[in-house]
């Protein structure tokens, strides 16, 4: 019975230590994101072979994250299952988050100089800002609470709004004539939104974790009232 009660807190524990791990990958993600953001605009700071690096220890911690909560779920049974699960699915979210970023070191090191996206430049930088600001936000999701509950609401409703932005950009990437960029540009910059607009679809479904039961993470944030 003692030995039982021993491997059911271990259990318990492994869970706070895969959410720290989380919280752990999320700083290094946003601090590689600032990094590759960094070396396209001024093709200085990171080198690639550094983001791989750490893109390989992100993905580590998550083959350790799945670790622990296997662990737990073997000794717990279906206790704290669907935190199980929504630590899983954030950690795989935070490893896309990683792909895409190093995705944007590889545009900044295959496209020699600076990056110079033409009229675009000053929609592209809010949309930037705001997908910094966010990273910056999702740990004190994580950590719970009624801030972070609120916080995650804030987050995923605004999403909308940055999905719509993205659209507009792109739209006028196709349709106008745009004499300031050259076709090779153009290419450049469509794919460094695309990567942004998948980081930010990443993103909302970290927020959406924390405010939606499991079954709709990723969905429409609907009143918990209405939730089925």
């Amino acid at each position: 019975m003692f030995k039982s009660l021993i491997q059911w807190f271990k259990a318990e524990n492994l869970l706070v230590q895969a959410k720290e791990e989380i919280l752990e990958m999320l700083k290094e993600n946003l601090s590689m994101f600032n990094d590759s953001v960094e070396l396209l605009w001024m093709n200085k700071g990171v080198s690639l072979d550094e983001i791989r690096e750490r893109d390989r220890r992100i993905n580590r911690n998550v083959r350790d994250v799945r670790k622990k909560v296997l662990t737990h779920l073997a000794f717990s049974g279906s206790s704290g299952l669907e935190t199980s699960l929504v630590l899983i699915s954030i950690a795989v979210d935070i490893e896309r988050m990683g792909d895409y970023t190093k995705d944007i070191t590889y545009l900044a090191t295959d496209y020699p100089g600076r990056f110079k996206p033409g009229d675009f430049e000053e929609a592209l930088r809010e949309f930037e800002k705001s997908i910094a600001k966010r990273l910056e936000t999702l740990p004190d999701i994580i950590r719970g609470g009624e801030e972070g509950v609120s916080k995650a609401a804030e987050l995923a409703a605004y999403h909308r709004e940055i999905d719509k932005n993205y659209r507009n950009m792109i739209f006028r990437l196709i349709t106008e004539e745009n004499k300031s960029l050259t076709s090779n540009q153009c290419a450049l910059l469509a794919l460094y939104m695309r990567y942004l607009r998948r980081i930010e679809g990443h993103i909302f479904n970290i927020a959406s974790a924390e405010v939606n039961p499991f079954h709709r993470i990723g969905f429409k944030i609907k009143e918990k009232s209405k939730q089925k």
